[in-house]
């Protein structure tokens, strides 16, 4: 149980007042169910319904883990309920046929799942994506295959990182469309080549960065043109006449973008962020 808990973890024992049961090293152990004081109640739940609604009082006063041992297997067969509410809120984190079950109590099993499915860089990128861009978007990806990238209305095109030419020829062309550049900056990608960075800062916009992961910049329109581009997300036209939003707005993306896990910074222009670093 100790290998599946943090240190200082708060752990709910479903102990029968047995104190053995509830002394952990570097953990604190609490019986369950308690009384008002935070002692063993003396008797279990009459019906699934109350074991439930004791798991979340405990849970409320700080229980981050629940420990079935081995001879309190029985509850999952007598509570059926409460088993199939642990199975859907809680993600087991130790599972020992001889010695006990082990629930987290703050983490359900789609929460793993999503934590997962999202710890993949191309999940990071499509998610970033979706979140950054409008809907009808022409992206161009250097260093990424682009697999997975794309989305109804906008189109992909790799780059390899020494195509300098194909991509400054690319970027005039583009550049009355809603036109992007997403490059590579994971830890095994080469340095960013000093006239393709030059490039970049001379027909693009930086509109988000990723540490470890990438950087996203716009194509520059010609000068005096006003975009008119469709939300990836309403639906709806929008004028634009420039990438960076405005404080309300670049707040609330990444507000959004952090629980997403994709903190960085967003519609910052080079300028504001100077000034923030000084």
């Amino acid at each position: 149980m100790e290998d599946a808990t943090p240190a200082e973890a708060v752990v709910a024992v479903v102990s029968k007042g047995d104190p053995r049961l509830v002394e952990f090293a570097e953990r604190s152990g609490r019986h369950f169910p308690t009384d008002a004081e935070g002692r063993y109640a003396g008797y279990y739940p009459r019906t699934s319904e109350e074991a439930i609604a004791q798991l979340e009082a405990a849970r409320a006063g700080g229980a981050e883990f629940l420990c079935l041992p081995k001879t309190a297997f029985w509850w999952l067969e007598h509570y059926a309920a409460l088993a199939t509410w642990l199975g859907i809120h809680c993600r087991v984190v130790a599972d020992d046929r001889e010695t006990c079950v082990v629930y987290d109590l703050l983490a359900s099993p789609l929460d793993a799942a999503a934590a997962g499915d999202a710890a993949s860089p191309n999940r990071q990128l499509r998610a970033l994506l979706d979140a950054v861009l409008p809907e009808e978007a022409l992206l161009f990806a250097i260093g990424l295959d682009g697999e997975g990238l794309d989305s109804p209305g906008r189109t992909v095109a790799p780059l390899g990182r020494g195509n300098l030419r194909g991509l400054e020829r690319r970027l005039e062309a583009a550049s009355t469309s809603a036109a992007f550049v997403l490059v590579s900056k994971r830890e095994h990608d080469p340095p960013l080549d000093p006239d393709l960075e030059r490039l970049l800062g001379s027909a693009a916009r930086p509109v988000a960065s990723r540490a470890g992961l990438c950087e996203l910049y716009e194509v520059k329109p010609p000068p005096g043109t006003n975009r008119v581009l469709r939300s990836s997300r309403s639906g709806e036209k929008r004028s634009r006449p420039t990438s960076y939003l405005d404080g309300a707005a670049a707040d609330k993306l990444t507000r959004r973008l952090e629980r997403l896990g994709l903190a960085g910074d967003d519609g910052q222009s080079p300028a504001s962020r100077r000034e923030v670093q000084e």
